[in-house]
């Protein structure tokens, strides 16, 4: 008997689980429910990258002056980069949960442990089937935690890329206050740091992050999610209803282009947005030489209704009822428990296939003291 069971799990680890893309007329059916996000707390990546469980990295936002035309590639010699090199796995989020679990350890029944990266990367595949992907899960007790694969370094940007990245970052500095607006504008400081925003150096370290529980179907998850900046003081409650994700786009001066952005950014952009529970998308619009033109708000249920009746364009049911197989398929085969056994998710657009393999027993992603404090296998 021992030797049947040990026969058939390797050969379960053997196979490759398939999951095909297609026909997509299989997720042209009602939105799977989605409960908005609940935040459990939140914590601040300082300028070394150490969780601060405060607000110290909560920004505020202002609107960017744009008269003059700002270059979003000033200070590009001297940002601060984060080392990615080092592998943080998912631990911040493990952190944070672990202080969580201490005094409210009943938060902690989840299908789910993920990176809102993770959710989104599945979100946005029907419409996005040429980029391949992976990611590494384990299972412990009964719940399945996905972290980012290691990337090659075929993966890495090219110059171009990373300067059009450092954009995005040189954009956010430009709407930040490190206080609410009527704090500055009482102690007669308002001018000065409206003033002061384009000096500020871009330090891709510090972070604020939001650690919130939601539902997709029948899958419950717990996430995490940068969070760019919020309208206002922060609430004691439901303070995903003013946070507020900032994003750049090259000018959308032809049809081609405007076709692009409305197929492609504004996916990505709705589906980081729609999962955070974030309800506003602030756009700034560059040229190629960094030229910031024009700033433009999106809300985030509206989204979809833009794209709605334009010929080639997606579907949020689409994307939603996608996911919601695709975590059904990770359910099925991501069985074996315990931290050191991990499989790999991945898509492959060849194929145009999610794949689920085992890798067996590796050196554990989850952090010791989560194990030792929450997921205790």
């Amino acid at each position: 008997m021992g030797d049947a069971q040990s026969s058939e799990t390797t050969e379960m680890r053997a196979a490759i689980r398939r999951l095909s893309l297609h026909p997509y007329s299989k997720y042209r059916i009602p939105c799977p429910r989605f409960n908005e996000p609940f935040e459990l707390l939140s914590f601040s990546y300082d300028g070394q990258r150490k969780v601060r469980f405060d607000d110290s990295e909560l920004k505020y936002y202002f609107p960017p002056i744009i008269n003059p035309p700002p270059c979003l590639l000033d200070g590009i010699d001297t940002q601060i980069r984060r080392d990615h090199s080092k592998n943080e796995h998912i631990d911040g989020l493990l952190t944070a949960l672990t202080r969580r679990y201490s005094y409210a350890p009943n938060e902690f029944q989840s299908d789910f442990v993920m990176y809102r990266g993770m959710i989104t990367r599945i979100f946005v595949t029907p419409y996005s089937a040429r980029d391949s992907w992976a990611m590494n899960a384990t299972k412990v007790g009964s719940t399945i935690y996905i972290e980012d694969a290691p990337k090659s370094q075929a993966e890495e940007q090219s110059d171009f890329e990373q300067k059009m990245t450092y954009t995005g970052y040189k954009f956010e500095t430009l709407c930040l206050l490190d206080r609410p607006t009527h704090q500055l504008r009482r102690d007669g400081l308002l001018d000065s740091a409206l003033l002061s925003r384009s000096n500020t150096v871009v330090d891709t370290n510090r972070e604020y992050c939001s650690v919130f529980r939601t539902r997709l179907g029948s899958h419950s998850i717990i996430s995490g999610a940068e969070v760019d900046c919020i309208d206002q003081e922060k609430p004691g409650t439901a303070p995903n209803r003013l946070y507020r994700e900032l994003k750049t786009s090259g000018i959308l001066d032809s049809p081609r282009k405007l076709e692009m952005f409305e197929r492609h950014k504004l996916l990505k952009f709705w589906a980081q947005s729609f999962i955070a529970g974030i309800p506003t998308v602030t756009v700034g619009f560059r040229d190629n030489d960094g030229i910031l033109h024009n700033v433009e708000d999106f809300r985030t249920q509206d989204i979809p209704r833009l794209v709605k009746h334009k010929q080639g364009m997606w579907q949020a049911n689409v994307c939603m009822n996608f996911a919601h197989q695709v975590l059904h398929f990770i359910k099925k085969y991501v069985v074996e428990e315990g931290p050191e056994m991990q499989y790999r998710i991945a898509y492959d657009s060849t194929s145009q296939e999610v794949q689920i393999s085992a890798l067996g027993k590796l050196e554990p992603f989850l952090t010791r003291e989560f194990l030792a404090r929450v997921a205790r296998p």
